[in-house]
C-alpha cells in the first residue's frame, strides 16, 4: 500500500493507493494531529509515504515519520507537477493531490530516494547558511539602493542606508563565526577544505544544500546539484550543457569554488585551459570544473566515512 500526503500550512489530506478505511482523510498539521496520523499509519505498514517538499510545513511530519521509522519520500514538486500533466489531470485540490501523490508513489517507488534522518548539526548549519544568504541579499540589496540614493542628494536617507548596512554587517559577521564553530566539530571540513578553491563557506553551502543520504555519492550529488551534463541530440544538433535542474544555493557556491581551483590547482586548471582550447565556452568550462570538483568533495566525503579517523584517547 501506498500513501500520498498533501501537506498544507493548516491541514494534511491522505489517499491511499488501496481502500484503506482506518486512514483519515485529513487531520491538522498540528502536534497533536501529526501524533494521530502516525499513530494510524504504524500498523498499517505502507510500502512508502510519499510528501511534497514545502519549505517548512512538513519539516514536523517528516520527523516524527521518521522516528516511527515509517519508510518515506519527500519528492520535488516538479515531478508530481509533470506527472498531474501526462495524466491530464483536471482539478487542483488538497485531495486530488493526495490522490496523485499515492498513485506516483505506487508507479515510482523504486525511483525514489528514502528519506534519512537528518543531523542536528547540519540540520543548524542549513538554518545558519539560509539566514546568511538571505543577509548576503538583504546587504546587495541595499547597496544598490544606496548607489540610486546618492544621486538625489538625500543626506538622511543616505545616513540610514549606511546604518542599515553596519547593522547587516556586523550580523553576518556574527552569522559566520558561528558557521566557521560549527564546522569546526565536522569531520568532513577538513577533507574538503583541502581541496584547492574550497573554502569555509563553499563547505558549509554543500553540507548544508545536500541531503544526508546524498553527501558521499559523487552521482547523486551533481544530479542534486544541478551540475550535471545535460545531453540535447535531435536531428542534425548534438549539445551538452548543464542541467540546472537542482539546488541554486550549491550551484552558485561550486561556480565560484571552481573559478578559484581553476587559478590555484594546477590539474583542474590545466584541465579548464584544454577545454577552451577545444573550443568549449569559458562559463561551461567553469561548468565542468565545478562539476569535477563536487565529485572530488563527494568522493571524500565517501573515504572519510569509510575509514573514519581514529579517535585518540585524552591525555590523562
Amino acid at each position: 500500500m501506498f500513501i500520498g500526503i498533501d501537506v498544507g500550512s493548516k491541514h494534511l489530506d491522505l489517499a491511499a493507493s488501496a481502500p484503506t478505511p482506518s486512514l483519515p482523510r485529513r487531520v491538522p498539521n498540528t502536534p497533536a494531529g501529526i501524533a494521530s496520523l502516525v499513530t494510524v499509519l504504524t500498523p498499517a505498514a505502507p510500502t512508502l509515504i510519499v510528501l511534497e517538499a514545502t519549505g517548512a510545513y512538513h519539516q514536523p511530519l517528516l520527523a516524527a515519520l521518521l522516528i516511527a521509522t515509517l519508510p518515506v519520500s519527500v519528492v520535488n514538486p516538479a515531478q508530481v507537477a509533470a506527472f498531474r500533466t501526462t495524466g491530464l489531470g483536471r482539478h487542483k485540490t488538497d485531495r486530488a493531490d493526495a490522490q496523485l501523490l499515492a498513485r506516483f508513489a505506487a508507479l515510482h517507488h523504486a525511483e525514489l530516494r528514502r528519506a534519512t534522518p537528518e543531523e542536528p548539526d547540519l540540520a543548524q548549519l542549513r538554518a545558519l547558511v539560509s539566514y546568511r544568504d538571505d543577509l548576503v541579499g538583504q546587504q546587495t540589496a541595499w547597496r544598490n539602493r544606496q548607489h540610486a540614493v546618492r544621486w538625489t542628494g538625500r543626506e538622511a536617507v543616505l545616513a540610514w542606508l549606511e546604518a542599515d548596512l553596519a547593522q547587516i554587517a556586523t550580523r553576518l559577521r556574527e552569522v559566520e563565526r558561528e558557521i566557521a564553530a560549527l564546522l569546526a566539530t565536522r569531520p568532513e571540513t577538513a577533507v574538503l577544505t583541502a581541496q584547492a578553491g574550497v573554502g569555509l563557506l563553499t563547505a558549509a553551502a554543500v553540507l548544508a544544500s545536500l541531503p544526508a543520504g546524498v553527501l558521499g555519492n559523487p552521482k547523486a550529488a551533481a544530479a542534486y546539484a544541478g551540475i550535471h551534463p545535460r545531453q540535447e541530440q535531435s536531428g542534425q544538433r548534438n549539445r551538452s550543457r548543464v542541467s540546472k535542474q537542482g539546488c541554486p544555493a550549491v550551484r552558485r557556491a561550486l561556480y565560484l569554488a571552481a573559478m578559484c581551483a581553476i587559478r590555484f590547482d594546477p590539474e583542474l586548471g590545466a584541465w579548464y585551459r584544454s577545454l577552451c582550447a577545444r573550443g568549449t565556452a569559458p562559463k561551461s568550462a567553469t561548468c565542468a570544473v565545478a562539476h569535477k570538483l563536487l565529485r572530488r568533495m563527494m568522493g571524500k566525503i565517501r573515504d572519510l566515512r569509510a575509514d573514519p579517523p581514529a579517535i585518540l584517547p585524552l591525555a590523562a
